[in-house]
């Protein structure tokens, strides 16, 4: 009797011990993934971003072959036309038409599978000042264009959520 209960408690031990080498090789194996899953986040946000940032400072600049030194006659932020013609990713031909857009589906692709994103941009005027670029409330000569790419929850993907987010300064000069 005592044999068995000896060989039942190294039993309970090496099981103990195994399931927890298991789940610290699925740790790390999730952390990895992750990591990846990231990676790909940042690289869609990177191309978003220089596609966005290529297109004119404004809808008044498109077409000029000027660079704006003042603010005045800048559009709103977001799509410019009452018409409201600006409706898809081919239309935008200004830095801030995508702002205020529903976020977009996107994917990259990983392995043998397809990873799930959705992106969102939002563009807001900047100024600087003695702290640093601020918000500005005004229309100025700088817009801060950022782009948020997150990963859409499938699995264990996205639990903690998995985004990266980019943002860049443009200029009228910088386009």
């Amino acid at each position: 009797m005592p044999q068995t209960l000896l060989a039942l408690a190294a039993i309970l031990m090496f099981s103990y011990f195994a399931l927890s080498q298991h789940s610290a090789t699925a740790d790390v194996e999730r952390f990895a993934i992750t990591g990846e899953i990231e990676m790909a986040a940042a690289r869609l946000a990177r191309q978003r971003l220089a596609t966005i940032t290529a297109r004119a400072f404004d809808e008044a600049d498109v077409g000029e072959s000027r660079v704006r030194t003042s603010p005045t006659g800048l559009s709103p932020l977001g799509p410019d036309d009452g018409l409201l013609t600006e409706t898809s990713e081919a239309d935008y031909d200004d830095v801030d038409d995508a702002h205020g857009a529903p976020a977009r589906a996107v994917s990259a692709p990983w392995m043998d599978e397809t990873i799930a994103f959705t992106d969102s941009v939002s563009v807001r005027y900047v100024a600087v000042g003695t702290s640093g670029i601020t918000f500005s409330g005004t229309p100025t000569l700088m817009k801060e264009v950022t782009v948020t790419v997150r990963a859409a929850p499938q699995g264990f993907v996205g639990r903690p959520e998995i985004a990266a987010t980019l943002s860049q300064v443009v200029t009228p000069s910088s386009n």
